[in-house]
């Protein structure tokens, strides 16, 4: 009667103990962004902190706004500071769009789930306030296979395509551009016409006095055996 008391205590315990052990949820990693003002006015890197997030599958990234007006935008390598459906049509990347978050008085999170589909993928993304001075960062950048793409060479891409620096240097050189063509194919181009035209002309005339003078010696020769 014991043992049996016994061996009933006993599978009732394992019982109770296999419930408790699968009501349990597996631990749950959680990466949090800080979403907020960069510390200088020319210097975007502290926008989002970390930059570099590297999540497993099911972990979860959570974009933490508290200070500011930023947005966490899904971009691509290659075009930075674009949303990545525009670079990519095949891409429908998250985009928070620009929230206001004043001094931590209006705190907004926005959260991604690593899910099979986009676990194995490099999400590149930006911030459209302050991406062209480095309001930049990634998650998974170790995942890229093709060619190593690290985080300061997608901060040179924003700084060189949508940066002061960028802009500076690219509208001199886009006028620079359009100024020269069309000088070349307009101003230059007539002046160049106009001129060759006017040089032709002006050679012409030395080109038909030349056998006139030449019969002068001649005439005034035969004129002098005459007399």
């Amino acid at each position: 009667m014991f043992m049996r008391l016994s061996a009933v205590l006993l599978a009732a315990c394992t019982l109770a103990a296999a419930q408790s052990s699968t009501s349990l949820a597996p631990a749950q990693i959680t990466h949090v962004i800080t979403v907020s003002n960069n510390l200088t006015a020319t210097n975007g890197s502290m926008v989002f902190s970390p930059q570099v997030v590297n999540a497993s599958l099911h972990e979860t990234v959570v974009f933490n706004f508290t200070e500011g007006t930023h947005s966490a935008t899904q971009s691509t390598f290659a075009a930075p500071c674009l949303p990545a459906h525009v670079s990519n049509s095949s891409l429908n990347g998250f985009d928070t769009s620009l929230r206001p978050a004043g001094n931590g008085t209006a705190i907004t999170q926005f959260v991604i789930v690593m899910n099979p589909d986009i676990v194995n993928d490099t999400l590149w993304f930006y911030d459209q306030a302050t991406c062209g001075i480095g309001g930049v960062g990634v998650i998974n950048a170790g995942n890229v296979t093709a060619t190593w793409q690290p985080l300061d060479a997608f901060v040179r891409n924003a700084l060189r395509l949508n940066g002061t620096g960028a802009t500076s240097s690219a509208a001199p050189s886009s006028t620079g551009g359009s100024t020269s063509s069309g000088t070349g194919s307009g101003s230059s181009g007539g002046n160049s016409s106009g001129s060759g035209s006017s040089s032709g002309s002006t050679g012409a005339a030395p080109r038909l006095l030349a056998p006139v003078l030449a019969l002068v010696p001649l005439i005034l020769l035969g004129a002098a055996l005459v007399l």
